[in-house]
């Protein structure tokens, strides 16, 4: 409910037409009074700040107010921009809207009721039958005004210009003057009103920069009807722009010299400074909810998603829904969107309860995606529940993930992945790390040859919890009559210290529990110590297989590499793991992917090279 409305009024050297100015303002209050008898206890008031005035305009301004309590005068001592006196004068008001006149401009008498009238409306009361317009009456007519459905922060106006003007200029015209706009004045406090810095007494424009503020973050009503007019004077801005605003856009040729396209250009880092800074306070605000029904919801939404704030994106989404169930199909997308990559995010932070949750709820909302992107929240829902140890439920999300998209090809090299988290579980496994099953696709396929021989030997360098020696276990060396040696120091390299004494020394403890597990003990050797020196006591040509994986540290990898060499029959494979490794800050060692490349340089003719990835596998084909 409006109980009082603001009229503010910035004026500077405005003695020949501050007058008439007023007069207008006085008629469209007593317009707006008319209409309604019950209105006279809603207060009006002008507030009148000069802008440090030279000529009678002062003087003029005291005399008109001397008869008027309604009229507040302000004045600035010298003239600090529109911008800023529009400022003032709203700190200065009381009123519950807000409506801007420049000293030079005119209010035709319909103005303010027509504003108020749309303010005043609540959508979210109206009863079956109830109106839904009004009957504007002006010189040139009655009109029917339709009112808004949803509740709007501001309304726009038409503006009369006496000059013809292209419609696409008179368009950006009255998106942007202030005199054609009435703004709650819980809107304008939130953008925190006009700019006032000083490259806008330069170039004006503040009012261009407020309403790129306002029209982002509320709802703007737009009503067609003339009820301002903007007068041309030798010299203001809209004189000097008349060419302009006469000639078709795309004729028109852009003059401004550079110096000053390097002020908007500052101008224009201001304006995202703000809407940035703007964003940030909408996210902190406590009482959101007092501003919510007025808030572009919808877009600022999208604006949160697009920076990756998920979260904010979520709550107001869920908030404007509240407000507007009706606006449910035309952002379900967006929330969908907004619920699978928070999920994301959730789940990269380890939070995988959260994120499933998010996950599902992405589905819930039934967004319209193609089938590729549902396939993609389907697979996100599968890998979030493998990781939650709920191998088999993972399974069936990804069964329907590759049901939607069936080339998904994440999709396709999760599967293995998948199978063997159940077989995990299905094993009662205790593994505590997972550097593994991200190249069982790889390793099936490259393997396969090898799966049951008869007296296949293979060389593990590095065993860590026995993960890969398992799988080989489980996978590759099923026939009776193979084997694998497992060397392993147990004691973790200098980027695993972080873990802890009590972790690292029970490594070997999980290797042996998890061997046991697989029930293959008769097939595996386990030589505890440094491979360097145990490399040196195993005999020449006696493996089909080895798995290099025992340090991360270049020169370690390439020593054991040569020393594994001669230990590998011709036609064998070596595996190569952490190509892609990187050490993180304060490990001053170079990565395995030095000790590798230099492997394969030297090599070359010795060898083939049959997969480079995260790992690589190269098959000796000479000694």
């Amino acid at each position: 409910m409006i109980n009082a409305l603001s009229i503010v009024v910035p004026v500077l050297n405005k003695e020949s037409v501050i007058i008439r100015t007023l007069e207008s303002i006085e008629a469209s209050i007593a317009y707006f009074y008319s209409q309604d008898d019950s209105r006279g206890t809603i207060e009006a008031e002008v507030i009148v700040v000069d802008e440090g005035s030279t000529d009678r305009t002062l003087d003029l301004l005291k005399n008109f107010i001397a008869d008027r309590p309604r009229y507040k005068l302000i004045r600035h001592f010298k003239s600090l921009g529109a911008g800023a006196a529009r400022n003032t004068g709203v700190k200065m008001s009381q009123g519950d809207i807000v409506f801007f006149c420049d000293g030079d401009d005119l209010f035709f008498q319909p103005h303010i009721d027509l504003c108020y009238r749309i303010l005043n409306h609540n959508p979210e009361a109206v009863v079956a039958g109830a109106p839904t317009s009004f009957v504007l009456m002006r010189e040139q007519g009655a009109c029917t005004i339709e009112l808004p459905t949803i509740p709007v922060a501001a309304v726009r106006t038409g503006v009369y210009m006496n000059d013809p003007l292209h419609p696409v200029w008179k368009r950006a015209i009255e998106n942007t003057l202030p005199q054609n706009l009435c703004v709650r004045r819980e809107c304008h406090d939130f953008i925190e009103g006009f700019p006032e810095e000083q490259i806008y007494k330069k170039i004006g424009c503040e009012d261009v920069s407020y309403e790129i503020w306002l029209a982002k973050f509320f709802k703007v009503f737009k009503v067609e009807v003339e009820t301002v007019e903007y007068i041309r004077y030798p010299g203001n801005n809209f004189d000097r722009q008349l060419k302009k605003f006469q000639t078709p856009p795309e004729q028109y040729q852009d003059t401004t010299p550079p110096e000053e396209r390097q002020i908007h250009a500052i101008r224009q880092k201001i304006e995202q400074d703000r809407t940035l800074y703007l964003l940030d306070k909408l996210a902190k605000l406590e009482q959101r909810d007092i501003l919510l029904p007025l808030l572009n919801w919808k877009p600022l939404a999208n604006d949160y998603l697009n920076q990756q704030r998920y979260e904010e994106a979520i709550v107001l989404l869920e908030q404007g829904l509240q407000q507007e169930p009706q606006e449910a199909d035309t952002v379900k997308n967006l929330l969908a969107a907004a619920y699978n990559n928070y999920g994301s995010a959730l789940r990269q932070q380890k939070q995988l309860d959260l994120a499933l949750s998010h996950f599902q709820r992405a589905l819930a909302v039934q967004p319209s995606f193609v089938v590729s992107d549902l396939a993609k929240i389907h697979y996100n829902i599968a890998t979030t529940l493998r990781d939650s140890s709920k191998a088999m439920e993972g399974l069936a999300a990804l069964q329907q993930a590759l049901a939607l998209e069936p080339n998904f090809a994440e999709a396709i090299a999760e599967m293995p992945r998948l199978k063997y988290a159940i077989q995990v579980q299905s094993k009662g496994y205790q593994f505590t790390q997972d550097w593994f099953s991200i190249n069982i696709s790889v390793w099936e396929q490259f393997l396969r040859s090898l799966v049951n021989q008869p007296d296949l030997r293979a060389l593990e360098i590095g065993s860590w919890e026995g993960r890969s020696t398992c799988w080989l276990l489980d996978n590759v060396l099923t026939h009776e009559s193979a084997r694998i040696t497992c060397v392993d120091s147990f004691a973790g390299g200098a980027e695993h210290q972080a873990m802890g004494d009590h972790y690292l020394q029970t490594i070997e403890e999980r290797f042996d529990f998890n061997i046991a597990k697989a029930g293959s003990t008769d097939k595996v050797r386990k030589v505890v110590g440094q491979s360097q020196l145990v490399l040196r006591s195993l005999p020449n040509h006696s493996f089909h297989l080895a798995y290099i994986d025992g340090s991360h540290i270049a020169s370690d990898v390439l020593e054991d590499t040569i020393l594994a060499w001669r230990l590998v029959k011709i036609g064998g494979l070596l595996i190569f793991d952490d190509y892609g490794f990187r050490f993180g800050e304060g490990i001053d060692e170079k990565p395995p992917k030095a000790a590798i490349d230099a492997f394969l340089s030297l090599f070359d003719k010795k060898i083939k090279l049959i997969h480079q990835g995260y790992q690589v596998i190269v098959e000796k084909v000479v000694e």
